[in-house]
């Protein structure tokens, strides 16, 4: 942006090249540890916390989860639309931010709660879905307001750009270690090393402590640099819909909640996958696809401020495809060193669009504050957690019940198993396990391959809203997010804004 916009109440404004210092990027950033470690805590090991150490039956264990986002459904957008109208010295999204992260822990110690010696299945269930709303609650507190935040961190598109690739970073990187820590955790309770209560004792208190720290860190450090409106306008619930209005909005809804399905889906089914199908190592099987995953960060931050973001978007989403349909249909006979390969071929080209969905969310808010006069960054977002939510959800529901019909046999509750020697599973079984990795990723990632084709904001148009929303923001009155009335400054700009099309 051509203006500047002040880093706190009473600050000096920023250089629109680096209105952020180091400390506070990385701060910042490290706050998307709970995004990418919470998803992959609930996509690894839940549905089998659920069906083989709680005891609850696969069927029935992945609907309770999609009871939950029943509630999910207003919850999100609800949030969305009470941070957008918060007014506080703090600003919009950093109260809640730091109010959420305090209840991480208590809401992690009902979602892993050990009761599976619970004698009623009905208590079992009723108990799982209660804790889950607890938690998902608890979740939109957090991701809602730090999503929106990722908008408004820097007013400069490309060192937002550079921003978000980086926070993306930590949640990979988080994705990869709790995928790690998960799988090592599995492996120890099953071979008897860990009892039940010392895994629970590692789930909520050291993962609530990991996630939990750097939100609050982040919420104290971080400022929020979008002009708002001084007032807030009357309440009206259509701003639920609103960001639906936006085409851009839509596109990129569909470019996210493809590959969000496809690696839910797969994280879900691999921990089976690799036990009963391939008979591999879950450790490396995970960690290969994590570290892959991680390794393409570095580039994809050099890629997104030079190129069109929906071509990076898709650029390995053909090779991912193929290589995982030879992971899916790959047999227990043959040496397993090439399904890690492949299995890093796959992940970048999964993971990739994940992180570049994020980097472009921003524009869309911008394109919508353009065509819309407010920026509601929290409506935008809102939908954007519940799609994330309900993607993990969806693929919960469907292995649980591929599972379940194709005659999954559940090991005996409490029995720790050893490797894969205790139990076999039927060809039904394994050719189910099967076909959920190698349908859902041929069709999901081959519509978001045409989608990103069809992509309105390129990087020329980008140039063009960033400069029409210099003068819009100039003609209406705006103030600081952060303080009470601190008003913006717009310097004069010299670069023409051309007119915005249809």
């Amino acid at each position: 942006m051509s203006y500047a916009a002040s880093p706190a109440p009473g600050a000096a404004a920023a250089p629109s090249a680096g209105q952020m210092g180091r400390a506070e990027r990385w701060l910042f950033a490290a706050g998307d540890l709970f995004g990418g470690g919470a998803s992959a805590t609930l996509a690894v090991f839940y549905l089998f916390y659920l069906t083989d150490i709680v005891g609850i039956p696969p069927g029935l264990a992945g609907t309770t989860i999609v009871v939950s986002k029943v509630w999910d459904a207003i919850n999100h957008p609800i949030m969305g639309v009470i941070t957008d109208r918060t007014r506080s010295r703090w600003g919009r999204r950093r109260p809640w931010i730091f109010g959420g992260a305090l209840l991480l822990p208590p809401a992690m110690a009902a979602l892993w709660a050990p009761i599976g010696d619970w004698s009623s299945t009905t208590a079992k269930v009723w108990f799982v879905i209660i804790a889950h709303l607890l938690w998902t609650t608890v979740a939109s507190v957090v991701l809602v307001p730090y999503g929106s935040l990722s908008t408004e961190v820097t007013t400069d598109p490309d060192e937002r750009s550079r921003v978000n690739v980086l926070r993306l970073g930590f949640a990979t990187f988080s994705t990869a270690g709790c995928t790690l820590v998960m799988n090592i955790l599995v492996k120890a309770y099953m071979d008897g090393v860990l009892s039940v209560g010392q895994v629970y004792v590692a789930l909520f208190a050291g993962f609530g402590t990991f996630f939990s720290v750097p939100l609050l860190l982040a919420a104290r450090f971080s400022h929020e640099r979008a002009p708002v409106s001084e007032h807030v306008d009357h309440l009206d619930w259509r701003v639920l819909l609103s960001p639906f209005q936006v085409r851009s909005f839509r596109r990129l809804l569909v470019l996210y909640i493809c590959p969000a399905i496809t690696i839910d889906l797969v994280t879900s089914v691999a921990i089976y996958f690799v036990q009963y199908v391939v008979r591999a190592d879950i450790r490396l099987f995970m960690g290969t696809f994590a570290l892959a995953s991680i390794g393409m960060v570095p580039l994809l931050l050099r890629l997104v401020s030079r190129l069109d973001k929906a071509v990076v978007y898709r650029s390995a989403i053909p090779a991912s495809v193929v290589a995982m349909v030879v992971v899916a249909f790959y047999s227990a006979a043959w040496p397993h060193w090439p399904i890690y390969l492949l299995c890093a071929v796959a992940a970048v080209g999964i993971a990739a669009p994940l992180i570049c969905v994020w980097v472009m969310f921003p524009d869309v808010v911008d394109d919508g504050e353009l065509r819309q006069g407010e920026r509601n960054a929290g409506s935008f977002a809102g939908i954007f957690v519940l799609v994330r939510t309900a993607a993990s959800a969806v693929a919960t529901f469907v292995v649980g019940w591929v599972l379940e019909l194709s005659g999954y046999r559940q090991p005996e509750h409490g029995r720790p198993r050893i490797g894969t020697a205790v139990l076999e599973q039927p060809e039904s079984a394994i050719l189910g396990i099967r076909l959920v990795v190698a349908i859902s990723v041929v069709v999901l990632m081959a519509i978001a391959w045409w989608g990103s084709r069809h992509y309105p904001l390129t990087r020329a148009r980008m140039l063009q809203i960033d400069g029409e929303l210099d003068v819009a923001r100039a003609a209406r009155h705006t103030v600081s997010a952060e303080g009470a009335h601190t008003p913006v400054a717009f310097p004069p700009t010299e670069r023409e804004h051309p007119t915005q099309p249809d």
